[in-house]
């Protein structure tokens, strides 16, 4: 299960905010709005996500448990990364490799 490291606020859908620290449990649509890697003691496993990841490919609009979610889906391994620069690069140089963009080549 995840656990936070520090206190963070967040606003659930009617605007209120809520707070959550080390010790709470924090429900899912929160787990969804808090992608400061640094926040976590313990990283949310992709099940505590709740929604998995938006139509399309990754990009910078997505949020960390959607890359993480997407990840896992297409058996991604992340290694150690845990800061969005760094876990979308993994996705994309992935996908890119999947791809084979780099080596079609017309003569």
């Amino acid at each position: 299960m995840a656990r936070l490291a520090t206190f963070v606020h967040v606003h659930g859908k009617d605007g209120t905010s809520h707070v959550f620290g080390p010790n709470d449990e924090v429900p899912k649509w929160a787990i969804a709005q808090i992608t400061n890697p640094k926040a976590w003691a313990d990283q949310p496993e992709v099940e505590d996500l709740g929604p998995t990841y938006p139509e399309g490919e990754p990009s910078e609009s997505w949020k960390v448990p959607a890359l993480i979610a997407y990840a896992h889906d297409k058996d991604i391994d992340l290694g150690d990364a845990k800061r969005k620069d760094d876990i979308l690069k993994i996705i994309l140089e992935e996908h890119d490799d999947g791809a084979g963009t780099d080596t079609d080549q017309q003569d």
